[in-house]
């Protein structure tokens, strides 16, 4: 582990509070997340859950929560899963099934949802490209955003260049031992 930070893999609450504060706002991976979580609006649950239902239902709650309080109160969610399916692509096919639980109660005009893992690849690149590191967090980790939100921040964007490709030139930007400081704790995996 980074001898620089004080984190274990035993520890999800801060290990997902250092991802979000040092990789996502950290190297402005997503700007619209700094003013969110500088002004306490977003949300982090850690689900300890092993069961795929049981993290399904914790996505549930979170939605309920978020329909409850507004976005003046609660702009988004993070939920981090310790126990989530370590493969990516199985992950990736569970966040598959909310996005349709969203179709099916007529949230996708509501909800958008992220998904995030320590094994993310983009479709296309090669497990190792700097590029995959914008979604590499330090578990399988959903993100629930509204979708008035994002489509606000997005009419902000001041650049005509998507937000992939500045991020994947930030990251590529980088030299290797920063990436490894960085994201150290992708070798705890």
């Amino acid at each position: 582990m980074c001898p620089c930070y004080n984190f274990s893999m035993e520890n999800p609450l801060s290990l997902t509070n250092y991802w979000l504060k040092n990789i996502v706002i950290g190297l402005d991976l997503c700007p619209f997340a700094r003013i969110p979580f500088l002004s306490g609006l977003i949300r982090i649950r850690v689900c300890e859950e092993e069961s795929e239902e049981e993290q399904y239902q914790s996505f549930v709650e979170e939605c309920e929560s978020l329909l409850l309080y507004g976005p003046e109160k609660m702009s988004t969610t993070l939920i981090a899963y310790p126990k989530g399916n370590k493969n990516f692509t199985s992950f990736n096919d569970f966040v598959g099934e909310m996005e349709n639980s969203l179709i099916d109660h007529d949230l996708s005009d509501t909800f958008q949802v992220v998904v995030f893992h320590p094994k993310f690849i983009f479709d296309g690149l090669e497990f190792d490209d700097l590029a995959n590191y914008v979604n590499r967090s330090p578990y399988p980790l959903v993100h629930i955003i509204r979708v008035d939100e994002m489509n606000k921040a997005l009419k902000s964007l001041s650049s005509g260049e998507p937000l992939s490709f500045l991020n994947e030139k930030k990251l590529k930007a980088l030299a290797p031992s920063e990436i490894k400081e960085l994201f150290y704790y992708l070798e705890l995996q």
